[in-house]
């Protein structure tokens, strides 16, 4: 009987270490990454994404279409034997217009991301390692939270894209819809200007939108959202159509909304 109830204790006692442990391990993990802003490697394909320890995503990117890439700030997480959990919605690092300090752009949408695991992790050591393959560095979140809309389509490699100058005219926009006011900047009288740096290729189609400088209250979504539309006559160089990378501000105001593209 002692010995049954000798070992009955210690399997309670070493139940109680683990829980501990695994308790321990959630603690440092809140700590470090809640509140955080982390950067997906993959494109946000949809508002829940699932992915393997390996750091695969278990969804389908889709080969058309427009692809999101982009950061989530980190509200919630949890941590399971078989799952770890991270809630947030999308967010961005960018600049201050107005005294040039980091800011931090939240934006409407919520994320949830899921990894399973094919063990536990017992450790940060595990979890730093698991979140690696999913988020980039935090060193480089900065860089790549700012969300940037590529169509899945576009072959145009880094090595075509020209520079405005030198031999190669800007492109001369054809079509240009006004983004939309959101209703939240509308409602508390909030204006600004949001700056984009666009790709626009060699048939005058915009095929990369990348967020520079950021306002929030959903004018950036709006503003992303809108150039996806807008058409050129091409850039040249040297008399043939090229793709250019080039910089679009568009100023909300609420009378008026110019924009400047350069």
């Amino acid at each position: 009987m002692n010995r049954k109830i000798s070992f009955l204790f210690l399997a309670v006692l070493l139940f109680q270490t683990a829980l501990a442990h695994a308790d321990s391990v959630k603690d440092a993990l809140n700590h470090k990454y809640k509140n955080q802003v982390l950067a997906l490697r993959s494109p946000l394909t949809a508002d829940d994404q699932k992915f393997d320890s390996a750091g695969q995503s278990l969804d389908t990117v889709p080969s058309s279409g427009w692809l999101l890439y982009g950061g989530i700030y980190v509200e919630k997480l949890n941590l399971s034997s078989d799952t770890l959990r991270l809630e947030g919605r999308r967010a961005a690092l960018t600049t201050d217009e107005k005294n040039g300090q980091p800011m931090l752009v939240r934006f409407s949408k919520t994320q949830h991301i899921e990894i399973h695991l094919d063990q536990p992790l017992n450790s940060l050591n595990d979890v730093d390692a698991v979140l690696g393959r999913v988020f980039f560095p935090s060193a480089d979140a900065a860089q790549h939270t700012r969300p940037e809309l590529r169509r899945a389509d576009d072959n145009t490699s880094d090595d075509q894209i020209y520079h405005v100058g030198d031999g190669t005219s800007a492109p001369r926009p054809t079509y240009t819809p006004e983004p939309e006011f959101s209703e939240e900047a509308r409602h508390a009288r909030f204006q600004g200007i949001v700056v984009m740096k666009v790709v626009v290729n060699k048939t005058g189609n915009i095929v990369r939108i990348k967020l520079e400088r950021a306002l929030g209250k959903g004018l950036d979504e709006n503003a992303m959202e809108e150039l996806k539309s807008w058409r050129f006559e091409p850039a040249t160089h040297n008399g043939q159509p090229v793709a250019v990378e080039m910089n679009i501000e568009v100023a909300f105001h609420l009378y008026s909304k110019p924009r400047s593209i350069h």
